[in-house]
């Protein structure tokens, strides 16, 4: 009976507060392009009540990137790691995908997620481009076309059944071995530490599970990458230390300074002409401009496409020309005067900074035009460090006061990444299925 009510009592108000905000015409209007770690993090930090709030995003969820490499293998379930859009109070809400910008009409055009016939505009007196960033195919042939890549959860969703798919069809004692041999080989392509960290939980689970449950299956992963070395952005010594542990276990292969220039469905062409039959090809190197990004004609930086900003995350038209109201952060922007790194530390600190600005009460307030930010600080990142696991209960923790390996550099990632996690239910989830996988191991199940 108390639950009733209190059910009843939270929809009845939930309903009278959206009818009470979408009646109020007095509160200027922002857009957020983006769930990601920019622009749900914005959104979050926002003074939602202050404003007429619409995100607009194909994705209807916060996806904690960190930890999506564990749901692959069955570490940690999907939906420990997102969090719906639509938690967030004070906010409408529309799945679509935002194709164009009219910044001189303050409107933007969109098409909808599940009808692409469907066609909407939407006015603003502030936008917030968070919309991110693709996967680089570098124009690879068939890269699109038959490799996964691991980016979405979608993409976690994908890898896994593939992985579970591979593992069943090797153990049937009626195919040949050069067929069994080729299903149970797995490429990995790129070196950073989305790549690293999924053959580090790769690792996990055919050493943990898949030699308890497939004792005939041997397993074979190979990480391609182009540059001499893995982990560019982390300390050379902690990258060294990084390489010597993918090369002492055997059933990984650490390909350096070579790249793939051509994917099929069951095979890989490597730069040195040597041919690798496969089960599936992971597909991690790097960042390229959504097709939004692409169609603005604003300054960007040359090598990324990026759309440049200023100090205060204002859109630059050109190197003079700035659009007061338009802002733009994370992975699909940068300032001019700082090139950043596409990282989620990136995005949260530009969405906490232009959060806080956008709060001030000349912002917010209708009769007010002052949306300038010469009173206002620039914004500066300030690096507070990587983590990366490499599987086997070991890490790496690239710090400012210190530089770590091994097991307490595993504690610490693991400590870090469940404090980050927005709310406390997947703080507890995650917590119970870490706990699960280490007593009774991964779910092999394939559905």
């Amino acid at each position: 009976m108390f639950r009733s009510w209190l059910k009843y009592s939270l929809i009845s108000n939930r309903l009278i507060h959206t009818v009470a905000r979408q009646e109020n015409n007095e509160k200027k209007k922002i857009i957020v392009l983006g769930a990601g770690w920019g622009g749900f993090q914005f959104v979050r930090y926002l003074k939602r009540n202050k404003y007429d709030v619409t995100l607009v995003s194909p994705r209807n969820h916060f996806l904690f990137t960190p930890l999506l490499p564990s749901t692959t293998v069955g570490t940690l379930e999907f939906r420990c790691i997102i969090e719906p859009v639509r938690t967030l109070s004070n906010l409408h809400y529309y799945q679509a995908y935002c194709d164009e910008i009219s910044y001189k009409t303050n409107q933007i055009h969109c098409q909808d997620f599940f009808n692409p016939n469907k066609e909407f505009s939407l006015d603003y007196d502030y936008l917030v481009c968070c919309h991110g960033a693709n996967s680089n195919t570098f124009g690879i042939p068939g890269v699109e076309q038959h490799a996964f890549f691991l980016k979405q959860l979608s993409d976690a969703r994908a890898i896994r059944n593939r992985l579970m798919e591979l593992f069943e069809r090797a153990s049937n004692r009626f195919i040949s071995e050069e067929e069994r041999k080729a299903l149970t080989t797995f490429v990995i392509v790129g070196g950073g530490p989305t790549s690293i960290e999924f053959s580090g939980e790769l690792h996990d689970f055919i050493v943990e599970d898949v030699a308890k449950w497939f004792p005939d299956v041997k397993t074979r992963v190979i990480v391609v990458e182009s540059t001499d070395h893995i982990l560019g952005t982390f300390d050379s010594k902690l990258t060294d230390y990084a390489m010597n542990i993918l090369k002492s276990r055997s059933e990984i292969t650490l390909k350096t300074n070579t790249y793939v220039k051509r994917v099929d469905e069951n095979e890989v062409l490597l730069s040195n002409g040597e041919v690798i039959r496969c089960g599936i090809t992971v597909w991690s190197t790097g960042l390229s401009p959504t097709k939004l990004t692409s169609t603005l004609q604003f300054s960007k930086e040359k090598r990324s496409g990026r759309l440049y900003t200023n100090d205060h995350l204002q859109v630059l038209v050109d190197d003079k020309t700035v659009i007061d109201n338009m802002f733009a952060l994370g992975d699909c922007a940068t300032p001019i005067n700082q090139s950043l790194p596409a990282t989620a530390q990136v995005a949260v600190q530009e969405a906490k900074y232009l959060a806080h600005r956008l709060n001030q009460k000349e912002f917010y307030l209708k009769n007010s035009n002052d949306i300038t930010t010469r009173n206002y600080p620039v914004f500066s990142f300030s690096n507070a460090g990587m983590l990366a696991y490499l599987g086997g209960y070991g890490g790496l923790a690239d710090l400012k006061q210190t530089k770590a390996t091994g097991f307490l550099s595993w504690l610490l990632w693991r400590s870090v990444y469940l404090t980050r996690l927005v709310s406390f239910k997947n703080r507890l989830l995650v917590a119970m299925f870490w706990f699960k996988s280490f007593v009774f191991g991964r779910d092999i199940s394939r559905f």
